[in-house]
Parts: structure tokens; C-alpha cells; sequence
């Protein structure tokens, strides 16, 4: 998770099925993983979508075995923010993760947040979707995204924003690359609702042609693909930062919360 550059213009969508494979083992989250999908199993999106399209990842956050076996928690900070994120601020229970955010005696980075990444799971093309509820507090980015894996990116590194949201309801969706040469797609979406009050879908599709970008199953933006095609892993992270707004100085309490996140994977092309 990065400071938003420079926005490119918006370009069309070259329209394709999602393609690809996967690197390192899928850990799915439920037995109905390995059920085959009836149309109505699958994110409104992709319902209006030919292909088979598979369940490749699942987690519903309710089994804290299966959590540790899935999710590296890291400490980590990170560029242009004053927090840093502890395995201690990651709490699941009752079905939810939440990334929780606090304080330390730190005057370079006085605020405390979240981080999770995929332990094994990587996956290159597909649709990508998570349930989350942001915090609610000003100055804070609530991130689901994807980043290359430098096992296997070679010399291009990227990161794909399925969704850095702000308080109360702005959704900022990007495909980055940051290596050899820095490019950036982005746009930003205004909800006509408040994002903290409950969860809210936040999906993307990504294709070997290009990405779409989706909030409650609703196309936000659009872009070509022409750098993105090895495998990616998944994180979820929260930070206050000030490419997020400005903050009142106390975030205690607050917490950026997931309820579910789920892969899939078109297998006919």
C-alpha cells in the first residue's frame, strides 16, 4: 500500500475472459470451495460473465487454525505514513478480522494499525473480492490489494488496489507499476452513503487485456493491462496517513473490519 501518484487518463476496457494460473497452494476456507458453483454462488459481476469460473480462495475469518495457516501477520511500516502495523492489532472473532488501530511512544510513527498478507495463496487473473467495514476515523486508508511476488515477477513489479477507502466514502482504485518504469491507472469514486456504517462489497476483476474495478458489485473504473501477468498475493492493511485526509490525533478504538474474502479463477480459457 502506497501514496497515490500520478493519475493517468481513464482508459476502456479491452474486453476479454479472465485467464491465468496460479503459484503456491490455495488454501480454501470451506469444503464448499470444492464444489462446483451454480450461477448464483458467484459475485453479481461475474453472473453477467461467460466462462467457468471457480472458487480458488475463501475465508470467512471463523476458524483461527485455519486463519494462522493462511495469513502471514506482519510488522511492518510503510512510505509517506507515521504508522506501524503489529501481528498484536490483528483480532479475529465472531467471523470478523479486525485490523485495529492505536498508539505507541513513537514520534515517527505515533499511530498502530493492521497488515495481513497470504501466506501461500498466489493467483494471476481472476476476480478478487472482499466484505469490509472501514474505520471510523478521518486520515485512515482501509486497503484490500494485491502485490507481484518477487519470486516470480521478474523484472516487473506491480500492485493492484482493489480498494483503498477514506472516511466517510471515498474509494480509491489503482493498477501500479512501480518496476521497470512507474505507472499508474487510478481513479477515485464518491459513494452516496457512508462506508463505516456496514459492510460494503469491494471486488476486481483482472484479466491478461485489463481490470475492472467494483464497489456493491457496481463497475467504477476501467483500465488496460500491459503489465501486470505474473502472480500476485493478497494483502489487507490499514494505516493513518495523510494521503488519507487529515486525522484528529486519536484513533484508539477504531478498527478496519473484514468479514469475508473470496477468489475465483475462469478455468475455460
Amino acid at each position: 500500500m502506497t501514496r497515490p501518484g500520478p493519475v493517468l487518463s481513464r482508459r476502456r476496457f479491452l474486453t476479454g475472459a479472465a485467464a491465468g494460473g496460479m503459484a503456491g497452494a490455495a488454501l480454501l476456507a470451506s469444503p464448499r470451495s470444492l464444489l462446483a458453483l451454480t450461477s448464483n454462488d458467484l459475485p453479481a459481476p461475474l453472473q453477467r460473465m461467460d466462462g467457468d469460473w471457480q472458487l480458488t480462495f475463501q475465508d470467512d475469518f471463523d476458524d483461527l487454525h485455519r486463519f494462522q495457516q493462511t495469513w502471514d501477520l506482519m510488522r511492518i511500516g510503510g512510505d509517506g505514513h507515521p504508522t506501524m502495523r503489529y501481528p498484536r492489532n490483528v483480532v479475529m472473532r465472531e467471523g470478523e478480522l479486525d485490523l485495529k488501530l492505536g498508539h505507541q511512544a513513537d514520534p515517527k510513527r505515533p499511530f498502530t494499525g493492521g497488515y495481513v498478507r497470504t501466506r501461500t495463496f498466489r493467483q494471476t487473473y481472476g476476480y478478487f473480492e472482499c466484505e469490509m467495514r472501514i474505520a471510523r476515523e478521518a486520515g485512515v486508508n482501509n486497503a484490500f490489494w494485491l502485490i507481484s511476488d518477487r519470486e516470480t515477477e521478474g523484472d516487473t513489479h506491480f500492485e493492484l488496489d482493489v480498494a483503498e477507502v477514506k472516511y466517510p466514502n471515498i474509494v480509491q482504485v489503482s493498477a501500479r507499476r512501480w518496476r521497470p518504469e512507474k505507472k499508474v491507472l487510478a481513479a477515485s469514486y464518491r459513494a452516496h452513503i457512508r462506508l463505516d456504517d456496514t459492510f460494503h462489497r469491494y471486488g476486481m476483476l483482472w484479466t491478461r487485456q485489463g481490470f475492472r474495478f467494483y464497489v456493491d458489485d457496481m463497475e467504477v473504473f476501467d483500465a488496460p493491462n500491459d503489465f501486470a501477468h505474473t502472480p500476485a498475493l493478497l494483502l489487507l492493511s490499514n494505516a493513518v496517513a495523510p494521503f488519507a485526509g487529515k486525522n484528529d490525533g486519536d484513533v484508539a478504538g477504531a478498527a478496519t473490519s473484514i468479514r469475508t474474502v473470496r477468489v475465483f479463477q475462469n478455468t475455460s480459457t
